[in-house]
């Protein structure tokens, strides 16, 4: 599935009468009166510019509270089951869904706005033909949602939050795209964060975190905790008296070594829970998912002895990477993984029992890293791609990739390569999963370094009509490999200068052209014009100077006291000077 365009009649007094395209291979219009669509395929589309695996890349750029997060938000939002109620609200998806022979299969997805032609399309499924004439398919019905959208201004202080994967799940998948960037040369840091524990579902909140207890030990008994007092006794049914007054002994009272008595306690549940005389399916699966526990606490103990983990209180893990410990690493990416397998393998269990497993997570959501903004998220950025991918993995759906400010805490030059690092290693990744599907990205973005690498038609510019107050939409056809200053000045912003510097040459001017001379500030204007660092405006103020206050500040003989040379070298620079005026003299 490809987003093609979106397709607004009115939004939240935002936008009105918008078509937005999200792809070049075909030209959208829409008659916002008769509700006719209309879809031309582009005769000069270039089928596969950024490798077989990249769809289309579309920047949406635009100041500050013109509507560009309001668009990926409704894109991110969408469902084929959501639908909003609000009449004011009237707009519709438009998707690619497959091609077959000469036709192409589309979708309609939509909110309050139909398409006058596809009123009697059940599902809204219908085939373009070759001379641009619809017909409806009644036999076809798509509930596809293939959307990822990384929101990377959810996260706050270098944390992961809100929108990401979770826990053991998001935590491998950071550690694995870490691993793959680093691998590329792509990021050098090295990779230090801290591991939070959960401490909020623990039975007595008034004191939940036993005195003296570090971070594995309290690991160890979280995951007790979560097996004794979980709601549905998922595991602890199965367990003798004698293992569960162990467990409530080990929660309740004092212990003096909670990291080795828990990790014992943990290995006699999974004996008992292997016992020969029951050897049913659920009882494996239970003891699979207390043995992926056990492998987690001893790849954490491993590290520690590496020298590469630090838990010297009870809330966190700090973990630190480097080369020498990169096996190690691994391995708690593979554990981890198998955790999150297993979890779901219970859950699993208890929904077809039409019960709750509410087996807490043992970790808050992926870690708080410790290296550069720019560097974290791009790592989050493949780091829920990879989540996507393991939660998909049965699918071989075509992905449609939101991002949120794509260059986020990135130097200039980074988002000056960024687009090329993602098509390479996008492509590499998907390419990997051998299933053909591909991707499409957009995103929103204030630097104008990425659109020089964007084919023409793709850059959409959201501009506020002031006349109307709506924001309006524009295509920019004159992108790709075009020089950035070009770029910036003509689509980005309004001035060469910052608003201060330009403030203070008006003011300078205003000084040079009055008639009125205010004696005492010819040296601060002076001053102030050497600042200047653009020498054509500089030698043309200073031209104004010599003219206003009858003095040399821009004669050969003043500038050449500026230059570090010797009394030959002046000699030689002033007759080199003085021929180029006789010669533009000449010319004249």
């Amino acid at each position: 599935m490809k987003l093609i365009a979106l397709v607004i009649k009115q939004y939240n007094k935002l936008f009105e009468e918008q078509i937005i395209n999200f792809s070049d291979e075909y030209k959208v219009n829409f008659d916002f009166e008769t509700n006719e669509l209309k879809i031309d395929k582009n005769p000069y589309y270039i089928e596969n510019f950024y490798g077989e695996s990249i769809y289309n890349i579309s920047p949406i750029v635009g100041i500050n509270g013109t509507g560009k997060t309001t668009i990926l938000n409704l894109i991110g939002t969408y469902s084929p089951e959501n639908y909003q109620q609000d009449p004011d609200n009237q707009y519709f998806f438009l998707f690619e869904i497959g091609k077959q022979e000469d036709k192409v299969r589309f979708k309609v997805s939509s909110n309050n706005l139909s398409v006058a032609t596809l009123q009697e399309c059940w599902g809204q499924t219908f085939y373009r033909n070759q001379d641009g004439s619809f017909d409806c398919d009644p036999e076809y019905y798509d509930d596809t949602k293939n959307i990822l959208y990384v929101n990377l201004q959810s996260k706050g202080g270098g944390t992961i939050g809100y929108r990401t994967t979770l826990n053991q799940e998001g935590l491998a998948m950071f550690i694995h795209s870490y691993l793959w960037l680093s691998d590329r040369k792509i990021i050098n840091s090295v990779l230090s964060c801290s591991l939070e524990i959960e401490s909020h579902s623990l039975k007595d909140n008034t004191n939940p975190i036993p005195r003296g207890i570090k971070a594995i030990g309290f690991l160890i008994y979280k995951s007790i905790h979560n097996i004794f007092y979980e709601k549905n006794e998922i595991i602890k049914k199965l367990l003798s008296e004698s293992i569960v007054s162990k467990c409530e002994k080990y929660l309740t009272e004092d212990v003096s070594d909670y990291e080795n008595f828990g990790i014992n306690l943990l290995l006699e549940i999974v004996k008992e829970l292997d016992k020969n005389e029951v050897k049913d399916e659920t009882r494996k699966i239970r003891k699979e998912y207390v043995e992926s526990i056990i492998t987690i606490v001893n790849i954490f103990i491993e590290i520690r002895e590496n020298g590469s983990l630090i838990d010297s209180n009870s809330a966190s893990i700090l973990l630190k990477y480097s080369n020498n410990n990169r096996s190690l690493y691994e391995e708690l990416n593979d554990r981890l993984f198998q955790h999150t397998k297993s979890k779901k393998l219970v859950d699993k269990f208890c929904y077809d029992l039409n019960e709750n497993f509410n087996n807490y997570y043992l970790l808050k959501e992926t870690p708080n890293y410790h290296m550069s903004t720019g560097e974290g998220n791009l790592i989050e950025i493949f780091s829920q791609l990879y989540s996507y991918l393991l939660m998909y993995e049965k699918n071989d759906e075509d992905i449609i990739l939101l991002v949120d400010e794509l260059e986020t805490g990135m130097h200039l030059e980074w988002s000056r390569r960024l687009i090329k690092i993602l098509i390479n290693n996008l492509s590499e990744i998907l390419e990997d999963e051998g299933k053909g599907r591909e991707i499409q990205l957009i995103f929103t973005t204030h630097s104008p370094y990425m659109l020089s690498d964007i084919k023409p038609g793709n850059v959409i510019m959201i501009e506020k009509n002031q006349e109307t107050g709506y924001s309006e939409g524009k295509v920019l056809q004159n992108t790709f490999a075009k020089n950035i200053q070009e770029i910036m000045k003509e689509n980005l912003i309004d001035n060469i200068y910052g608003d201060f510097a330009l403030a203070k040459i008006n003011s300078m001017i205003e000084r040079l052209n009055e008639k009125e001379e205010h004696e005492g500030n010819e040296e601060e204007l002076l001053k102030e014009i050497h600042l200047i660092s653009e020498p054509i405006l500089r030698n043309k103020l200073l031209e104004m100077y010599d003219k206003k206050y009858d003095t040399s500040e821009f004669s050969i003989e003043k500038q050449l006291q500026k230059l570090n040379l010797n009394e030959e070298q002046r000699q030689q620079v002033r007759a080199m000077i003085e021929a180029n005026i006789s010669n533009a003299d000449a010319d004249k």
